[in-house]
């Protein structure tokens, strides 16, 4: 667990070549994690996204549905259950867990978000024991082995955290690492955007069509990759994925497909599409056990 106050905006952590980023890890998302102001600014600059309020409640249903989430402490001598949230940030979704009496661990690369995460947890409660509960640990979420196997009740990985690995087999091995730290009975929420829902866009037919092109030629391309611009940084990379790679991928590690949330375009609602739906969500929110 990290307890460090070092900047993650080092340089030398800046200037680290590509050859030495971690599995699955671009040099956009290196540069991300790395940027001390994305992680100060974080909260504020996401405090209107609609998405974040839907998930959690989306999380908490399911979580009360399952009996996981109870409003008062565990009977004495049983353990309270855990929560590991990969792509964690500032803690959002893990600290209403710890204040329902669980155990948490945010699993974030980027040292500075976790910072904030436990700053945040000191500041959101008056009862020490709730950021007591609040566990960090700073690595990169394709080399999870530091977790015990059949440990955690939920697993998270929200906001398209998941769309930021780079390469499938990358993606892949995550997937594995979640169903091997999943109780028996756990549940794991992921999100990740809609790329059905580009063919909508202007030129989206033609950037799909020249996507589709460049994966078949450029080994370190797959059809749904995008770079583009974000919050000042040039390169930032985003795998989009279709609803049949989704649950393709989440099948293929074991893993269990209990719901399937499409989203509206907006992503601030679930929508109830009478067709087309693969094509005109704006992204999925899937809810999974072990197999």
């Amino acid at each position: 667990m990290t307890t460090s106050n070092e900047k993650s905006n080092d340089p030398s952590n800046w200037q680290r070549p590509n050859w030495q980023l971690p599995k699955g890890v671009s040099r956009g998302t290196w540069d991300y994690v790395n940027d001390h102001d994305i992680a100060s600014d974080y909260n504020r600059f996401n405090a209107n996204h609609p998405l974040l309020d839907l998930d959690r409640s989306l999380i908490r249903k399911h979580l009360e549905d399952a009996g996981l989430l109870q409003s008062a402490e565990p009977p004495h001598g049983a353990s309270s259950p855990l929560a590991i949230d990969f792509g964690c940030g500032t803690g959002r979704n893990l600290i209403p867990l710890a204040q329902a009496g669980w155990n948490v661990i945010g699993f974030d690369l980027s040292q500075q978000m976790l910072i904030e995460f436990r700053n945040h947890a000191q500041s959101v409660s008056l009862d020490a024991t709730v950021s007591g509960r609040c566990g960090q640990i700073h690595a990169n979420m394709v080399e999870a082995d530091c977790i015990t196997d059949q440990s955690a009740d939920a697993v998270l990985c929200m906001y398209s955290s998941f769309g930021m690995i780079q390469g499938r087999e990358n993606r892949l091995r995550f997937l594995a690492h979640v169903h091997r730290i999943l109780k028996p009975h756990g549940l794991f929420f992921v999100h990740v955007h809609n790329r059905g829902s580009w063919l909508r866009d202007p030129g989206g037919i033609q950037r799909t069509i020249k996507d589709w092109i460049k994966s078949r030629f450029d080994k370190n391309w797959e059809l749904g990759d995008r770079i583009y611009p974000y919050r000042g940084l040039p390169s930032m990379f985003l795998h989009i994925y279709s609803e049949k790679e989704l649950v393709a991928d989440i099948q293929s590690t074991g893993l269990k497909l209990l719901k399937l949330y499409r989203l509206d375009r907006e992503s601030k609602a679930v929508a109830e599409f009478k067709w087309l739906a693969h094509l005109r969500s704006g992204g999925f929110l899937a809810v999974c056990t072990r197999s």
